[in-house]
């Protein structure tokens, strides 16, 4: 199967280190006697199969250079990881590739020369370069700054699952393409006697998550840049106006009735016992949809994108997904550089690609592999068309806020609409956080 656009898996969240200004000088690995030293810090760590892939790669570098020593502190533990960026950050001796999630406070670092510009390395090597998907290149594209600060080496689609059966039971032959068909079919299979969208607000992020789908495809992946850059207020009328969205849906019962008190795991399992005909969620779980036992309702489950505002066509394809990076230490030069620059390309090509997406249902966002059909589900793989065909990429709205407190706030007060909250006031109470960390 040829895909025009792969686009995976792991919700992301903002990282906000104090930066100590005037941050080391020199190289960041050092060249001793016995050849270049090149440190790694990123997520792959454990015994998970994209962990053993990433281990390939590696030790296929060390054959090819065995002049260079590979030091990987890599961490699978969060806190863990956190712990070493923080020192590294604060030091200014960043790994020679790491990773710094989220977007908000990268200014500050491209500022103190701490992350590598990738954009002429990207031009310069067209087969590698122009094989990632425009989305999620862009959403390395710093506002302020120029160039693209993050090589994405993992994404995916949070896209809509729905079951198949329950919308044909409900008269409905196929998933709805636009928020007004969206409306449609929701009251279709309220009638029909099942729940519309599997909601569990208690676990505030499934609130959150609609939201980011309808700002999105209403303003634009752009506008959430321009809302963390203090360039718009969530209290614009245009931005209350994706919150007036949220609560049309509750107002014509797109959700359980009692889904400001439930918890995400009681709506996902309505959705996996056939109770509800649509859950907003990521590619990590497809493997419980497709698993008979945990899902019942396995061979009806689909996926699809979030439906688009018909007078908002210029968004159709500005959608949610889930990013991480690999990133270059900007300190960097000479040969540590060149071959820290050939190391990144081995564990981001098209032949890592496909290895990655077949072997581990894990995605890197290239154009340019192709998939056996034999090898992936075909729910994996619809996920992957979907995601490639995303022109904007961006993870929560909150993601592009140096705020660290806005993931709790926006997320508690766009859930308060399930308790009667009106749109407005959650802008003002979203917006009242902003101004009071001025």
């Amino acid at each position: 199967m040829k895909l025009k656009k792969v686009a995976a898996s792991l919700l992301a969240g903002t990282m906000c280190v104090g930066l100590l200004a005037g941050c080391g000088s020199g190289g960041d690995a050092k060249n001793d006697k016995d050849g270049i030293t090149i440190r790694l810090l990123t997520r792959m760590a454990g015994t998970t199969t994209q962990v053993g892939i990433y281990n390939d790669i590696l030790d296929a570098f060390k054959e090819k250079h065995p002049e260079v020593t590979i030091i990987d502190d890599s961490q699978g533990d969060e806190s863990a990881f956190n712990n070493i960026l923080s020192t590294d950050i604060a030091s200014g001796t960043m790994a020679n590739i790491f990773r710094i999630q989220g977007v908000a406070n990268l200014s500050e670092y491209i500022d103190n020369g701490l992350i590598l510009d990738m954009s002429s390395y990207l031009e310069e090597d067209s087969e590698w370069g122009g094989g990632f998907t425009e989305g999620a290149l862009s959403y390395y594209q710093v506002p302020g700054k120029e160039g693209i600060y993050g090589i994405p080496m993992e994404s995916g689609l949070i896209g809509v699952y729905y079951n198949k059966e329950l919308f044909e039971k409900a008269g409905i032959n196929e998933f709805p393409k636009t928020w007004t068909e969206l409306k449609d079919a929701i009251t279709k299979l309220k009638d029909s006697g099942v729940i519309p969208i599997a909601m569990g607000c208690q676990t505030t992020y499934m609130a959150g998550h609609l939201h980011n789908q309808i700002f999105y495809k209403w303003l634009g992946t752009e506008a959430a840049k321009e809302l963390g850059a203090r360039e718009k207020n969530w209290t614009d009328t245009d931005v209350v106006e994706t919150l007036e969205f949220v609560k049309e849906l509750i107002d014509i019962g797109a959700f359980d009735p009692n889904a400001a008190g439930m918890t995400d795991n009681i709506a996902m399992t309505q959705f996996q016992q056939g109770e509800a005909a649509m859950v907003i969620t990521g590619p990590w779980n497809i493997g419980t949809f497709e698993d008979p036992e945990e899902t019942p309702v396995h061979e009806s489950i689909e996926v699809a994108k979030f439906p688009y505002f018909e007078e908002k066509q210029e968004f159709k394809n500005e959608d949610m997904q889930t990013i991480s990076p690999y990133m270059v230490s900007g300190k960097l030069e000479g040969e540590e550089l060149e071959l820290t620059i050939e190391l990144l390309k081995m564990l981001t090509d098209k032949d890592a690609a496909k290895r990655y997406a077949e072997e581990a249902a894990f995605l890197i966002p290239r154009t340019d592999i192709e998939l056996d059909d034999s090898k992936v589900s075909p729910l994996f793989a619809t996920n992957v068309e979907l995601g490639g065909t995303s022109e904007g990429i961006a993870v929560d709205v909150f993601d592009f806020d140096s705020i660290t407190s806005m993931q709790d706030r926006t997320r508690n007060s766009i859930a308060s609409m399930f308790t009667g909250a009106e749109p407005e006031a959650a802008a003002k109470e979203i917006q009242n956080e902003v101004d009071s960390n001025k």
